[in-house]
């Protein structure tokens, strides 16, 4: 046995990954499976971007660019922020990276320590725990009931904060539940943090996925969290860019400038050509953003009804944000097919890909166990075809 790293020998795969990988395997074997499993809007990235990735490669803007980021890419960012969220930020406030995910990994890495603890409301993204870990902290998972809206209570909160404690993650609208907080709980949740003298990190990744209006923003609510808070960002899913790897956080700027010499170590500057294409996606016209929103939000009506339809599946809230339905499996826990029994959401998950050949992700590593997610970032025929055959799926169970 190869002696590896402790952190990294307990690290588990992304969930997410994993399910989207197993279906991707076998579709190259010819098997003909329908993934909503991936966290991917299934749009092609606007021409406009394209080009401007194209003007971009012609030039010959094919070298290292500084760590954080271009400056022009940089006051792109800053007049988003501005225009989305009525958030003020320097270009030296601001890093970009290759992806949200980069970001947000090399912040948590240089923000927290050995003995810190840093909570994080789930059910939430697989990925958040494991950065935490990674960087020497403990993730402190506080659940958040389906009959709160999976949203997290202020006295949850307050009953999670220990002397250890140095940072709270909010997702918002969340992944996977669709879960959008309003101004006033962010209010609250603010009040809590600053009593506590917390940072604040905010993952707006889904914001523009929102389907009444842009939500609150936590730092626009209480301007006084800006000084420990942290935002979050990617164009992955905004703008149909998942592949091209751009995201970025935008805070304090000893905060920012130490994630950024974390990334001149570990990595260097994201694609040149992308932060080119980014520049045009965020300051060129945003027509294609509204109408992706749109479609994403016909889908989640056939989505829900379809959802609610099948035997054993419930969904009390209608997601208010993202592309996921996170249905709860309580009902099917202990059935069967095949000689295989359904334990949790991961063993559905596994069990549906395998006899319906539809893909899906478990809620175990979400921090919900009986539950599933579901994408709805496919288009409207797969979707149909998709709950087509996990109707019939569900008629085997026993």
């Amino acid at each position: 046995m190869i002696k590896l790293n402790r952190r990294i020998a307990e690290l588990k795969p992304s969930a997410t990954m994993a399910a989207e990988a197993r279906a991707t395997e076998m579709k190259e074997k010819g098997i003909d499976v329908i993934s909503l499993a991936a966290g991917e809007p299934d749009f092609d990235t606007p021409e406009r971007i394209k080009e401007a990735a194209r003007r971009a490669l012609k030039e010959g803007r094919t070298k290292y660019t500084t760590v954080s980021g271009i400056t022009d890419l940089k006051k792109a960012i800053a007049a988003k922020l501005k225009r989305d969220n009525q958030l003020d930020y320097e270009p030296g406030e601001i890093m970009a990276s290759a992806g949200c995910k980069q970001a947000e990994a090399n912040v948590i890495a240089a923000l927290f320590d050995e003995g810190d603890e840093v909570i994080i409301p789930t059910p939430a993204w697989v990925s958040l725990a494991a950065m935490v870990g990674l960087s020497g902290a403990k993730p402190v998972l506080v659940p958040c009931p389906e009959s709160a809206g999976f949203l997290l209570r202020p006295d949850d909160l307050k009953r999670a904060i220990t002397p250890k404690t140095r940072g709270v993650i909010l997702n918002s609208p969340s992944n996977p539940t669709g879960a959008v907080y309003s101004a006033s709980h962010l209010g609250e949740i603010a009040k809590i943090a600053l009593d506590a003298d917390l940072w604040m990190l905010s993952d707006d990744v889904y914001e523009h996925i929102s389907y009444d209006g842009l939500p609150p923003h936590i730092f626009r609510v209480e301007p006084r969290l800006r000084n420990k808070g942290i935002v979050f960002n990617s164009l992955s899913k905004t703008y149909a860019m998942t592949g091209w790897r751009i995201g970025f956080a935008a805070g304090p700027k000893e905060a920012i400038t130490a994630a950024a010499r974390l990334q001149g170590q570990n990595s260097g500057n994201p694609n040149s050509i992308t932060q080119f294409a980014a520049i045009e996606a965020l300051t060129g016209p945003q027509d294609d953003v509204r109408k992706m929103a749109e479609e994403f939000r016909a889908r989640r009506s056939l989505v829900v009804d379809r959802v609610r339809a099948l035997k054993g599946f419930k969904l009390p809230n209608v997601p208010q944000g993202a592309f996921y339905a996170f249905p709860n499996i309580s009902e099917l826990i202990g059935k069967s097919v095949g000689g295989r029994t359904i334990e949790s959401g991961d063993t559905m998950a596994a069990i549906v890909l395998d006899e319906a050949k539809v893909a899906m992700v478990g809620g175990n590593d979400f921090g919900a166990p009986h539950h599933v997610r579901i994408s709805y970032a496919a288009s409207r025929e797969n979707l149909s075809a998709a709950f087509d055959r996990l109707a019939d799926f569900l008629k085997k169970l026993n």
